[in-house]
């Protein structure tokens, strides 16, 4: 398994953005530069060992990326902010990453564009906390600690929408940062009342006896876009047709896959360290290749509410053109 590294999001653009002009001078490190009008792009794309993602590896492993004209090489990665780098700095065409850290990117002046989604807040986002805790709703968590991936993610806005949702302030939960595999640990030892747990996860929560109290990625925040596939702005402008075709492969792949919990068993073990056991078991992912602008836009404004972002940002100037 892939470890996560310790750097945060804003840690990451604060590196990257003194490098931002160096950076998008060079080439985007790819085979598709090279390649010949008329022949297949070979492109890189970089994913995290997810059910989630496993929107790229079906459309590899079923052909979709060649019927759409795209040779491709899956690359693992890091997951949220620390796989914008390797996107920057052309070790990669394509990569998969939270929209929140590439908002904050786009934000701080990386040249990030947004290509195609890939999936949407659902049930397999849940709250999680200790069976005898006696927080049954969000309005409970009012004074408790609440743990997320990082502290400038989704999650972190998520739970502040709810909060306010609830009645309560958003400085009401104190967050608290950690991994999501030494979550459970934490709440069961008491260092935490509250957790986000995303599947695989929230499955092993379950199993363990917390008790989910709802869903994240619901009330206003509902239908949210959680992580998607970017590119740069220099791979965007040069290679047009690889972008689309990439888009078209992503939706197909993704409309595959909704709902299909046979082929997320068949398929998750294979590149994931997540047993078809649990793949059985876990809340289904719901898969979106589209973007959607509007919601886009909802979680720019959000993230700018609550200073994660320091300046107004239009989401359809990062779109990938």
């Amino acid at each position: 398994m892939i470890r996560r590294g310790n750097i945060t999001a804003a840690a990451t653009v604060a590196v990257l953005a003194s490098a931002v002009l160096a950076l998008s001078a060079c080439s985007s490190g790819g085979a598709a530069a090279g390649t010949d009008a008329g022949s297949a792009q070979t492109l890189q794309v970089g994913y995290f060992p997810l059910v989630h993602t496993a929107t790229a590896v079906n459309a590899e492993a079923a052909g979709i990326f060649t019927r759409n004209g795209l040779e491709v090489e899956l690359v693992p990665t890091q997951g949220g902010a620390a796989a914008i780098p390797a996107l920057v700095s052309g070790s990669v065409d394509f990569t998969y990453t939270n929209y929140t850290s590439a908002l904050l990117a786009v934000e701080k002046g990386l040249p990030i564009r947004l290509v195609s989604g890939n999936d949407v807040g659902s049930t397999d986002h849940g709250i999680f906390v200790a069976a005898d805790s006696g927080i049954s709703t969000v309005a409970d968590l009012k004074g408790k600690t609440f743990a997320v991936n990082n502290l400038q993610n989704i999650g972190t806005v998520a739970i502040k929408a709810l909060l306010e949702d609830a009645g309560l302030s958003a400085g009401d939960v104190k967050l608290v940062e950690m991994p999501y595999p030494d979550m459970q640990a934490a709440l069961e030892r008491g260092a935490v009342d509250a957790i986000w747990q995303v599947e695989p996860f929230q499955a092993s929560a379950k199993a363990g006896g917390l008790v989910k109290i709802g869903d994240l990625f619901t009330g206003p925040v509902a239908d949210i876009p959680v992580a998607g596939w970017v590119t740069t702005e220099q791979f965007a402008k040069e290679h047009p047709e690889a972008v689309e075709a990439f888009q078209a492969s992503i939706s197909e792949s993704a409309k595959e896959l909704e709902g299909n919990r046979d082929r997320l068993v068949e398929l998750v073990p294979t590149y994931t360290k997540v047993p078809a056991d649990v793949v059985k078991a876990v809340e289904m992912p719901r898969f979106d290749g589209g973007l959607d602008t509007a919601q886009l836009q909802k979680t720019a404004d959000l993230m700018k509410k609550y200073e994660i972002t320091s300046a107004n940002l239009d989401v359809a100037s990062a779109l990938a053109k």
